[in-house]
């Protein structure tokens, strides 16, 4: 019994592991959190929070039908990625108000199986605490997606601070790999659909 359990441990530690938490589900209530801030402010919590967390690190832009940053750090032969979404949804209030706001996922995936979930589980904590310090939490129910206030906007672009690559900077075949990686993670838990996803490979595809 005692080797089973070993060796499924083993398998699993081989086999990676994944991460993944948000800020929309309250602690013990029904209720759902949303956090009624300007666009750019739920970015700059995003983009700061995983600055601060990886500082060097170069963090790419995410950007698709849910936006955000991540990075991906190598312990020796092992590798994590994390990754900070922004989405923007709207939801009503306990007035029966309409309200317009952002929540944040935090994910990581990778074989760095201590390290890296040790370091999810930081980012996440200061992702919340950042979010938390605005102010600006409002409990919602009937949550949906919306569309970003600005469409045009692109998160990162202008932004002078090291370590930032803008959707303008150059990609190499790897990049344009992990982000297919990426995009398949988000389809198979559901952020994405299946004609998003395919739309965005294929424009991943045409710039090999």
């Amino acid at each position: 019994m005692a080797k089973s359990f070993t060796l499924v441990l083993l398998l699993a530690l081989l086999a990676g592991c994944s991460t993944q938490f948000s800020t929309l589900e309250a602690t013990g209530s029904s209720t759902q959190i949303v956090y009624a801030i300007p666009e750019d402010q739920a970015f700059q919590i995003a983009y700061g929070t995983l600055a601060a967390t990886f500082p060097g690190r170069k963090i790419e832009v995410i950007d698709g039908p849910v936006r955000g940053y991540s990075t991906y750090s190598r312990f020796v032969l092992d590798t994590y990625t994390q990754q900070v979404l922004v989405h923007a949804v709207q939801g009503t209030d306990a007035l029966g108000k309409k309200v317009r706001g952002y929540y944040f996922e935090v994910s990581g995936s990778g074989t760095s199986v201590l390290i890296g979930r040790s370091k999810n589980v930081e980012l996440f904590d200061s992702v919340a605490a950042a979010a938390k310090a605005t102010g600006k939490g409002v409990a919602l129910t009937g949550i949906e997606r919306v569309a970003y206030a600005n469409a045009r906007w692109r998160p990162g672009e202008g932004n002078a601070q090291q370590g930032t690559s803008s959707p303008a900077s150059s990609e190499t075949r790897e990049d344009i790999l992990h982000e297919l990686e990426r995009l398949k993670d988000l389809r198979d838990r559901g952020v994405i659909t299946d004609q998003e996803f395919e739309t965005k490979k294929k424009e991943l595809l045409d710039r090999l």
